[in-house]
């Protein structure tokens, strides 16, 4: 059985309780920092496809996604043992992550637009589709912040403080901007005479 394996075994089988996401997560970050790396491996492969889809949301690349998530993954390993107990390891992760995707708007704002939208999957339903079109360009024309509180509520559906955390602002701050963004939203759609 590898090192990995026995990690994963020991989520399950520490004592008579059933570990919680975050208590599981704790004790891999723990071995992480006792220096076992492939611990770090539970950890990619548990939140990769989320933090992949952050970015896709984000960023509308698929290219730019794939970049991001492994960056997100390298810059938390360095960052690891300034990690906060106290915290959720996947909110620390997101506010990593949404770091890096702002930091990616701010540089190629010019150049975000509907053109990116041509490398989101396909589904399959096409009036589904057309919504969700729609729906993807309305938020690529809202400013940044109001853009990362609709991706981090309605798709990657984190809490208030888990925003807030992830966001490093107030969670008051966190409501009043996704209130704002809604009604910017609103906005953008009913002028758009879509809906």
């Amino acid at each position: 059985m590898t090192e990995t394996e026995n990690i994963a075994d020991e989520h399950i089988l520490t004592g008579n309780q059933e570990k919680t996401i975050f208590e599981a997560d704790h004790i891999t970050v723990r071995h992480v920092l006792n220096e076992s790396v492939n611990a770090y491996e539970i950890l990619i492969n548990k939140y990769q496809v989320p933090i992949y889809n952050l970015f896709l949301r984000m960023l509308h690349n698929q290219e730019d996604a794939e970049e991001l998530t492994q960056e997100t993954f390298v810059k938390a390993y360095e960052a690891l043992p300034d990690f906060r107990f106290e915290y959720r390891f996947f909110s620390w992760l997101y506010r990593i992550a949404i770091n890096l995707a702002l930091n990616n708007l701010r540089k190629r704002k010019r150049f975000v637009g509907a053109e990116y939208l041509i490398n989101i999957p396909e589904e399959k339903d096409e009036k589904k589709t057309e919504n969700s079109e729609h729906l993807k360009w309305a938020v690529d024309q809202l400013k940044d912040i109001h853009k990362a509180v609709i991706v981090l509520k309605y798709y990657q559906q984190l809490s208030y403080q888990e925003m807030a955390f992830t966001l490093n602002i107030p969670e008051k701050k966190v409501r009043s901007r996704l209130y704002d963004a809604r009604i910017k939203l609103k906005a953008i759609l009913y002028n758009s005479n879509y809906y």
